[in-house]
């Protein structure tokens, strides 16, 4: 096999291909260091002694179908300097690991575009190997973001388990990077991001949040002079809220029995958005008819629609001048 390839394709920069076997559907390549790359690990002297062997066996990406298998007998080495006994260093994997860098590459490649079990069962791999690859590639890559340029930002909690469980995260508005995840959905978890932030002396002039008392109060402790926003989600959450319980004290009020059943379904098609009415099921006309036999009702409904235009506004002059301000 070309050592080009063998470089390219595996990563083996070291190493020499003494023999390839073809068994059982699989392709072992076996390889051995070459005798003028063995050096200690640590100083670096070639100064060694060659101290014995252990056969390995590592994973590495595959051939068409085929699944590829490095055999390498792992040297080790006696340093005359340090005067210790170490396995030699090898480039192409991570220590303890029974794949090759290239591997967990193609591994990461596949993630992008299936889930932790399509991407086990296509490489005939555990789901447990898949996550700890990409587990190992987040922490590298995303562990510690620069916080340097970030002007905006944008903090909300996620379930991750049944009973209640939760995370908060931080999000860099401008480029979506995930700044923090800490455990719980109170101040507290955002404890060790506002030492950073102040420990980087960043400037946060923005901080999008829900309407949570414990959020908004961390903010102005933290953060005094960022202008908190309240995001588009919430506001208009808050909006289907009142609606709701508007057609609720309606539906209590209501003497006509014909109006009574009309608010009694009526819940979802006030809350849905016009352009998601279904014409099947005679969804707008419903509504309308809704509408026209309750004026509070018509109001709300009308009021919630145009709030959502607030959002296609192009600039803060032209909300403010939208909302008669």
């Amino acid at each position: 096999m070309n050592t080009s390839l063998l470089f390219h394709s595996f990563g083996l920069l070291n190493q020499e291909v003494i023999s390839t076997e073809y068994k059982k559907g699989n392709i072992y390549v076996k390889v051995k260091t070459k005798a003028d790359k063995l050096k200690c690990p640590v100083c670096k002297s070639f100064d060694i002694i060659k101290s014995g062997t252990k056969d390995r066996e590592f994973r590495t990406i595959p051939i068409g179908h085929h699944k590829v298998f490095i055999q390498l007998s792992i040297q080790r080495i006696e340093c005359k300097e340090c005067r210790v006994i170490r396995q030699e260093h090898l480039p192409f994997t991570e220590s303890k690991k029974s794949f090759t860098r290239a591997f967990a590459r193609h591994v990461i490649a596949l993630s992008r575009i299936g889930t932790i079990r399509d991407v086990a069962l296509h490489l005939d791999v555990s789901w447990d190997l898949v996550k700890d690859i990409q587990n190992t590639y987040l922490k590298k890559h995303y562990s510690n973001p620069v916080l340097k340029d970030v002007k905006c930002i944008a903090i909300d909690e996620f379930a991750v388990k049944k009973g209640h469980k939760y995370m908060t995260v931080v999000l860099d508005l401008a480029t979506g990077i995930v700044l923090h995840v800490g455990k719980g959905k109170g101040s507290d978890a955002l404890t060790d991001f506002w030492k950073r932030i102040k420990r980087n002396k960043v400037t946060i002039e923005a901080v999008a949040i829900d309407m949570s008392p414990a959020y908004i109060s961390a903010v102005i402790t933290n953060l005094p002079n960022a202008q908190i926003v309240f995001d588009h989600f919430h506001v208009v959450k808050m909006m289907n809220d009142s609606i709701s319980k508007l057609r609720r004290q309606l539906y209590r009020q209501e003497k006509e029995l014909n109006k009574k059943e009309l608010l009694k379904g009526s819940r979802w098609l006030l809350l849905k958005n016009s352009v998601n009415l279904n014409d099947e099921r005679n969804e707008k006309e419903k509504l309308q008819e809704l509408l026209e036999i309750n004026e509070p009702l018509a109001i709300a409904y009308y009021l919630k629609e145009e709030l959502k235009l607030l959002w296609q506004q192009k600039s803060k002059e032209l909300a403010q001048q939208f909302m008669g301000k």
